[in-house]
């Protein structure tokens, strides 16, 4: 536990600069039409969406294998909506797949997505205001409540917060990808 603080920092700190990423990317593509970072994306898009995913998996099993941290019912969904794109990821870059892949990762990004925001929320909500049952948590027997931040770093970056942003990323990207598939 002794490193965790400092992961926990790094992680976070990355994940900013994540975000500050995808909102330049965001702008780029809806405002400039792609016209600015379309020719670096199309460039980096296979090493970053491999680096992304296969990044998160095992980052996430860091958490929960090396320091012992049980992942919730929440977490659990948005695992299962981020590591099929690792491999999906890989075999898709070996295949040249710039067609279909990126549907399937949209769609998968898009489910993680929304639970990393209900979750997000289900934290930040006051404790109070969770016990009324405005939101429910879905326990699953595991122990681990969905409330619980591991990471709760500058107030507001947790890792639902991570999540989040991390699947916007991918959404982005994955749109530049077809984008390019398409001309």
């Amino acid at each position: 536990m002794y490193w965790l603080g400092t992961l926990n920092l790094l992680v976070s700190i990355g994940g900013l600069g994540m975000l500050a990423l995808t909102i330049a990317l965001f702008v780029d593509y809806f405002i400039f039409n792609g016209r600015y970072a379309g020719h670096y994306v199309k460039e980096l898009a296979w090493p970053a969406i491999i680096a992304t995913t296969v990044g998160t998996l095992v980052l996430s099993l860091v958490y929960s294998e090396y320091y012992g941290f049980i992942p919730c019912s929440l977490c659990w969904l948005q695992r299962i909506a981020i590591y099929p794109q690792a491999l999906m990821s890989i075999l898709a870059f070996r295949a040249k797949d710039t067609v279909f892949f990126p549907v399937y990762g949209i769609g998968l990004s898009l489910f993680g997505l929304v639970v990393a925001i209900y979750q997000y929320v289900y934290q930040m909500v006051p404790k109070e205001t969770l016990a009324s049952g405005a939101l429910p948590c879905l326990i699953d027997g595991s122990g681990a409540d969905c409330s619980v931040k591991v990471i709760n770093q500058f107030g507001f970056v947790t890792f639902p917060f991570l999540s989040a942003v991390t699947f916007v990323f991918l959404i982005i990207v994955y749109l530049y990808l077809r984008k390019q598939s398409k001309a």
